[in-house]
């Protein structure tokens, strides 16, 4: 089953795009609204588009929505009725809701729980760890009624880079039934506070192996065990090339990149069609059947199920 949980949509220009796209490629493509959208692009052969926001600055004030009124009055009904269906709250910085990444100690603003109590309510699935601070991700889970996911980040416990998340985090993720996604972009497996004084050119560490990231999946299977774990490759294809030079840019710091001529994937999983390296490699580590089915899209499954009102 082909689902792609699309979290840049953040404009209307992007959903009006998506929906452009949608239109074209109708034969292939079917945008979800609800978890039944989810089995019948399957059984039509289409790949299930989820939108999603990796931040939430569009229901910020100065956007022009009402947060003096009581309740707060925001455009987050609207985006919901076009199909909006994940949402992150802030990302790598804080805004007014969250901390990102690179505020780890930003709590969770009294908007910001405001927005999570909403957004279970309306059915929107709340990501929170990787983009988003360690202790405004906390108290995402403090506040959830409903399985809380991770989408796309990796062990801090492996990997001290501040992209990658907590075992607290991930623990409590866990605890909600949600399901921790990981990333297979090799900086986040290879890269940290500990080389920000590399060379970043010449000491670059070689690309991510899938040995190295099937040990997140073992590692994880040792936190929280097989129902918690899954795939958030952030693949970025179609979107053009992302290059950073992390010394001229505030979001994206040597810490958390040495700026690569476009991003490196885990070698063996560039893109989604290598999906059969990484079930081949899960049974070479003697996984069981049932638990590759659960980490290769069993668990998003669930969740989607219980986090979505329809």
């Amino acid at each position: 089953m082909d689902v792609v949980l699309a979290n840049s949509i953040t404009s209307l220009l992007d959903f009006a795009q998506t929906f452009d796209f949608i239109d074209k490629h109708g034969s292939r493509v079917a945008l979800v609204r609800n978890f039944s959208d989810i089995i019948n692009a399957k059984r039509d052969g289409k790949v299930a588009w989820i939108l999603g926001w990796q931040f939430a600055d569009a229901l910020q004030a100065s956007e022009g929505n009402n947060w003096t009124s009581m309740p707060p009055q925001t455009a987050l009904r609207a985006y919901y009725e076009l199909g909006l269906r994940c949402v992150n709250l802030a990302y790598n910085l804080g805004n007014q809701f969250a901390g990102g990444c690179l505020d780890p100690t930003m709590p969770l603003t009294k908007a910001g729980r405001y927005l999570v109590q909403d957004m279970q309510e309306m059915g929107i699935l709340m990501d929170c760890g990787g983009h988003s601070g360690e202790q405004s991700s906390l108290d995402i889970l403090s506040l959830a009624k409903r399985p809380v996911v991770c989408t796309h980040s990796n062990a801090k416990t492996l990997n001290d880079n501040p992209r990658c998340t907590s075992d607290r985090v991930i623990e409590g993720i866990a605890r909600t039934g949600g399901v921790f996604g990981l990333n297979v972009i090799s900086t986040f497996l290879t890269w940290g506070y500990k080389d920000v004084k590399k060379d970043r050119v010449r000491q670059r560490p070689p690309v991510a192996t899938m040995d190295r990231f099937l040990d997140e999946i073992d590692y994880l299977m040792r936190l929280v065990g097989p129902d918690h774990i899954g795939l958030g490759p952030d693949f970025v294809h179609g979107r053009g090339t992302f290059k950073v030079d992390p010394e001229k840019s505030f979001s994206f710091p040597i810490e958390m990149t040495y700026g690569e001529d476009g991003i490196e994937y885990v070698r063996g999983f560039e893109d989604i069609s290598k999906i059969g390296n990484v079930r081949a490699g899960l049974m070479s580590r003697n996984y069981s059947q049932e638990n590759i089915d659960k980490i290769l899209g069993g668990n998003w499954m669930r969740v989607y199920q219980a986090a979505w009102n329809a």
